[in-house]
C-alpha cells in the first residue's frame, strides 16, 4: 500500500484557522484512526487486493474525507466524522441508513455504502473510528460550472432537483426522528413505516430512532438530558425543541457567541439568559397555535436540507445529476422544518414574496457604468433564477411551495426562530410575537387561532427596544463583512496565509467601534469586549 499523508495531515483540520476558540475548534475537528487499516478495509469491500493511494479531499466542518484507489483501479471515498459530527454512534448509523432509504426507496441518486463502523471501540474495528466506505461519484461538483450556466441550462439543473424533491414529499413517516435500520436502535417498531401517496407501507428494514440532526448536540447540547425522539406527532417533536433549549440555557455555562449578530451594551443588545428563557415560555403557551393548519405541512419527511454546489455532482455535458452527497445529520421532521429552497441558488436579495412574475431589466441599468452596471445585472439574473425556481415548485411540486409560503409568515418565522435560542433569535422571536398578534387581529375573529398571549405597555416596548438594538448589530455585523471584503472570516474561519491581516482588521474595526458607541450611556467596554465574536 503506497504510503498514506502524514498523520498530523490526517488527523487534524487543516483547511483553514479559527479566530475565536482556536484551541477548542480545533479539539472538536481532531481524530485518531488508523489509516492503514482503513484503506485495508476498504480494500476487502470493494474486492481489491490492496490500496494504491490515498489522497485527502479539503476538509469539511464535521468530516474527515479521503479518495481512495485500489489496485482494481476502482476508487471508493473513506469518511470519518469528527467530534463535532453529533453524537457518537447515532450520526453514522442514522447517515447509512439514510442513504440506502434515499437510494433504493426514495429513488435518489446516492452513493452506493460498501462498508462501516458506527462504533470506534468495537473490537471488530480495527480502524479505531467511526468510518463509512462509500461508492465515489462521477461527474463534477456542480460548483465547477454553475456559474458558466446559461439560464436555460440552469433550469434543465432545476427540474432534476424538483423531481426529487416531489419524491421526497411523496413518503411522510409515521413518526419523526432519525432513520435507521431496525436491528441498529432499540425503538418500538413504526407500523406502518410510512405513507406513499397516501397509502401504507411497512417496511421491516428500516424504524425511526433518535434524531442525529446536529441542533441536537450543536454548542454542547449533546451533553444534556432532553427527549431526543423519536416522537409520535408533530406537538410531541415541538415541544422537545423548546424542552431542549430550556434545558439547554439553565445548565450549560455559556451563551455561545456568534457572528451573525454584534451584541454588547447600549445601543446594541445583550443577550442574557432571562430574555431567552421568557421567549421559550411565550413559545410554549403559543406553540399549538403556531401549527400549520394545513394537514400537508403538518407530515414528516426526510430531506436533504444542505443542496449545495459542492454537494451535487453533475455530468458536464449533459447536466444529468449524477449523485447527491452528504447525507450525515438529516432528520425526519415536518416538511415546514426543512430547507426547501436549494442552498445551490444562493440568493441574497430581497424577498421575492408570492409574485413570480418574469422580472424586466431595470431601465436605469443602461446609465451604469463599470462596477455598479455588473451589480445591478447580477441581482436583475439571481432574482429571474430565484423566481423561475419558485414557479417551477409552485408547479410541480404544490406542497413545498405552501410550505415556503408558510416559512415566510410570522408563524413559521417563530418556529424556525424556536429551534435556536440558546444561540440567538430571542429578540426577533419576541418581536415577531407582536407581529403575529396584529395578524391575528387583523384577520378576524373566526379565520385565524386567536392570539393566547397578553403583553403589557412595558412588555412591548422592551420588545421594541431589544430587536431595534439587535438589528443594530445585524447591520454593523454586514458592514463590517463588507468592509473587510475577502478577510471576511466566514463561519468564524480565515485562509492560514489571510489570518494575521484579518486579526489586525477586525481589530481596528473594534477600536473604531468602541470610539463610537461609547458616548452611549449605557456603554460598557468590557462587556463589549467580553461579547465580541473575532477574540478569545
Amino acid at each position: 500500500m503506497t504510503a498514506a499523508p502524514n498523520n498530523s495531515e490526517l488527523c487534524e483540520y487543516t483547511r483553514a484557522r479559527f479566530l475565536l476558540g482556536e484551541g477548542e475548534q480545533m479539539a472538536k475537528r481532531r481524530i485518531q484512526f488508523n489509516m492503514h487499516e482503513l484503506a485495508s478495509t476498504a480494500a476487502k469491500a470493494v474486492g481489491a487486493t490492496r490500496c494504491l493511494d490515498i489522497q485527502k479531499c479539503p476538509d469539511g466542518l464535521y468530516n474527515k474525507a479521503f479518495m481512495l484507489s485500489m489496485d482494481t483501479g476502482k476508487q471508493v471515498i473513506a469518511k470519518i466524522p469528527n467530534p463535532n459530527a453529533g453524537r457518537p454512534y447515532y450520526t453514522t448509523a442514522s447517515e447509512v441508513a439514510t442513504m440506502d432509504f434515499a437510494r433504493t426507496v426514495l429513488e435518489t441518486p446516492v452513493p452506493q455504502v460498501y462498508a462501516w463502523n458506527a462504533s470506534d471501540n468495537d473490537s471488530n474495528n480495527s480502524v479505531g473510528a467511526e468510518f463509512i466506505i462509500m461508492e465515489r461519484v462521477s461527474g463534477v461538483p456542480l460548483s465547477d460550472i454553475w456559474w458558466d450556466l446559461q439560464p436555460n441550462q440552469k433550469l434543465k439543473v432545476f427540474a432534476q432537483v424538483v423531481r426529487y424533491m416531489k419524491r421526497w414529499t411523496s413518503v411522510s413517516f409515521n413518526g419523526l426522528g432519525g432513520l435507521y435500520f431496525a436491528e441498529h436502535v432499540d425503538t418500538p417498531s413504526r407500523e406502518p413505516l410510512y405513507f406513499e401517496e397516501g397509502n401504507p407501507v411497512r417496511n421491516s428494514r428500516f424504524t425511526i430512532g433518535p434524531s442525529s440532526n446536529r441542533e441536537w448536540s450543536d454548542e454542547g447540547r449533546g451533553d444534556i438530558q432532553c427527549d431526543r425522539g423519536p416522537w409520535r406527532s408533530i406537538i410531541d417533536y415541538r415541544r422537545a425543541i423548546g424542552d431542549r433549549e430550556v434545558t439547554a440555557v439553565k445548565t450549560l455555562s455559556h451563551i455561545p457567541k456568534h457572528s451573525a449578530m454584534l451584541c454588547g451594551p447600549e445601543p446594541l443588545y445583550q443577550p442574557t439568559a432571562q430574555k431567552k428563557l421568557e421567549a421559550l415560555r411565550y413559545y410554549s403557551q403559543i406553540l399549538e397555535t403556531l401549527l400549520p393548519e394545513d394537514p400537508s405541512l403538518t407530515t414528516s419527511h426526510l430531506w436533504h436540507n444542505d443542496l449545495h454546489h459542492e454537494n451535487i455532482f453533475v455530468n458536464p455535458d449533459s447536466l444529468q445529476i449524477l449523485g447527491i452527497i452528504d447525507w450525515q445529520s438529516i432528520q425526519i421532521a415536518p416538511l415546514t422544518d426543512h430547507c426547501l429552497d436549494a442552498s445551490f441558488l444562493d440568493y441574497e436579495g430581497p424577498d421575492i414574496g408570492t409574485n413570480l412574475e418574469r422580472p424586466k431589466l431595470p431601465a436605469e441599468i443602461k446609465s451604469l457604468n463599470g462596477e455598479e452596471k455588473a451589480i445591478a445585472l447580477k441581482q436583475y439574473i439571481d432574482k429571474a433564477v430565484m423566481i423561475a425556481w419558485r414557479s417551477l415548485i409552485r408547479d410541480k411540486n404544490p406542497a413545498q411551495y405552501r410550505a415556503i409560503e408558510f416559512q415566510r409568515s410570522a408563524s413559521g418565522n417563530l418556529l424556525h426562530l424556536s429551534r435556536r435560542i440558546f444561540e440567538l433569535g430571542e429578540a426577533h422571536f419576541r418581536a415577531l410575537l407582536l407581529d403575529l398578534r396584529d395578524e391575528r387581529a387583523n384577520a378576524g375573529p373566526t379565520s385565524a387561532p386567536r392570539f393566547p398571549l397578553q403583553f403589557s405597555d412595558a412588555d412591548v416596548t422592551a420588545m421594541e427596544v431589544d430587536v431595534e438594538r439587535a438589528e443594530l448589530g445585524v447591520r454593523l455585523i454586514k458592514s463590517m463583512e463588507q468592509r473587510l471584503g475577502h478577510l471576511w472570516p466566514d463561519k468564524g474561519m480565515v485562509e492560514h496565509e489571510n489570518y494575521d491581516e484579518t486579526k489586525l482588521a477586525l481589530r481596528d474595526v473594534k477600536a473604531e467601534l468602541i470610539d463610537k458607541l461609547k458616548a452611549h450611556s449605557g456603554w460598557d467596554t468590557a462587556v463589549f469586549e467580553r461579547l465580541w465574536p473575532f477574540d478569545d
